[in-house]
């Protein structure tokens, strides 16, 4: 019987109690998969607790596995009731970029600090703003970024059971924001070149601002410059709170004067002038006008005298400008030639000239109508055929609006009909001659000698 009870001892199940635990905190690990002589058998409960059962006779390999942890592995004998197995964190990367939270450009030279459950290191981050760590995974981490000129940065980031990158973006402390507009309309002023402490910081966009970044609590010289502007000088304190800087630009002034003359370069007195539709007064006998100051820029001046077409002309005013010039030309006239016979009838389809230029001909009233350059002297042909030709000289008064030419124009002499005309007298006279002869004889008389045309 005794030996059967030894028997019966040797052949009963073995329970072995395997507890998972974390090798650095002690902490229990749940989820750890177990692994007798390389076969899979449980995981741990959340007390990092399995229990395994077995009549096994010689000594096994148990195996535990959990992400983020190195496997861990022991040679147990076939009698031993428990096991505590102390589990080490797999060691994993952190990745912190770093970037400028306006113009998403890396920052370099940051100092970024992480720390975590028995853990803690620094790392400056270099030309790409990159700081790397090595780390336990599984666990939370605290991050800490500092940088000059920036805002410190506090996050919190979870590395699970691979490498973790994450992105970080700083705001700077030290913006200060210039804005510039024109004096005058209010509006915003792009294209001004801003200068802090003589170092450039840009031109101003569409909306008139640039950003720059200056030190706090201390005085900077400030400058602005523009095309068509006068430059703005400042000193300024800059105060902690203080973010934005308004700056008002004025145009600067040129003093110009108008000159009027005619086609003929003789001056034109009298003449209205206009600068950017705002009446500055009239030429004086010489063509000229009084100084007017200009803003920098363009205008627009407009000229205009009766007797002489208006003219518009666009100007740059600065420093090369000084005098305006404008040429009138004389304005047109509205000649109405009109042509009739010496009865005071109408002559339709004259051919009508002006300084050997044909313009057109005269209509069933005799009338042709055409523009003609004021201030001109003309000479007016009108040719018909079967008329004498005839030509008219006339000057068009300055200033006048429209004029009429009463032109009279016979018809050519027709040496046939002359030829009759004689004929026909020669005729008379010989006949008449022959009678007188007949009447002389009868009454006995010589007739008178005749002289024979």
């Amino acid at each position: 019987m005794l030996l059967l009870g030894v028997l019966c001892g040797c052949g009963q199940a073995v329970v072995l109690t395997v507890i998972a635990v974390d090798g650095t905190t002690s902490s229990p690990i749940s989820g750890a998969k177990i692994y007798v002589n390389g076969l899979y058998e449980g995981e741990t409960n959340s007390a990092g607790q399995y229990l395994y059962e077995h009549s096994l006779d010689t000594s096994f390999r148990l195996g535990l596995e959990k992400t983020g942890y190195v496997p861990w592995q022991s040679l147990l004998p076939e009698t031993q009731t428990s096991i505590r197995a102390e589990m080490s964190r797999q060691a994993t990367t952190l990745t912190v970029t770093v970037y400028d939270a306006d113009s998403l450009e890396p920052v370099s030279d940051a100092l970024v600090k992480v720390t975590g459950r028995d853990y803690a290191n620094s790392v400056t981050t270099g030309s790409e703003g990159v700081a790397r760590f090595n780390v336990k995974a599984g666990d939370v981490f605290n991050v800490e970024i500092r940088a000059t000129n920036y805002d410190p940065l506090y996050k919190t980031v979870v590395v699970e059971n691979t490498a973790k990158a994450v992105d970080y973006r700083l705001i700077r402390n030290d913006v200060f924001i210039v804005e510039v507009e024109d004096k005058d309309t209010r509006s915003a002023l792009s294209g001004a070149d801003v200068y802090i402490d003589g170092i450039f910081f840009g031109e101003t966009g569409v909306d008139g601002k640039v950003t720059s970044f200056v030190e706090r609590e201390r005085t900077h010289a400030i400058r602005i410059t523009a095309d068509e502007y006068l430059a703005y000088s400042d000193e300024v304190y800059i105060a902690s709170d203080v973010l934005v800087y308004s700056a008002e630009l004025s145009k600067t002034l040129y003093p110009v004067t108008i000159s009027v003359y005619g086609s003929d370069k003789i001056p034109v007195g009298g003449a209205t002038t206009l600068i950017d539709g705002e009446n500055t007064g009239t030429t004086s006998d010489y063509g000229r006008t009084g100084i007017v100051y200009l803003n920098a820029g363009m205008h627009e001046v407009q000229v205009a005298k009766d007797g002489f077409t208006t003219v518009t002309k666009t100007v740059t005013a600065d420093d090369s400008l000084q005098d305006i010039l404008i040429e009138l030309d004389s304005a047109d006239t509205v000649v109405t030639v009109t042509v009739h016979d010496n009865d005071f009838n109408p002559v339709s389809g004259v051919r009508v000239s002006a300084n050997d230029i044909y313009y057109g001909i005269t209509k069933a009233d005799g009338t042709f109508a055409t523009p003609l350059k004021s201030n001109v002297v003309y000479i007016i042909s009108i040719r018909k055929e079967g008329y004498a030709p005839v030509d008219v000289t006339r000057e068009i008064p300055l200033g006048a609006t429209a004029i009429t030419v009463d032109i009279e124009m016979n018809k050519d002499f027709n040496p046939l009909f002359f030829v009759v005309i004689v004929g026909i007298i020669l005729v008379v006279a010989v006949i008449y001659l022959k009678r007188g002869n007949v009447s002389l004889k009868r009454r006995g008389k010589r007739p008178p000698k005749t002289r024979h045309l």
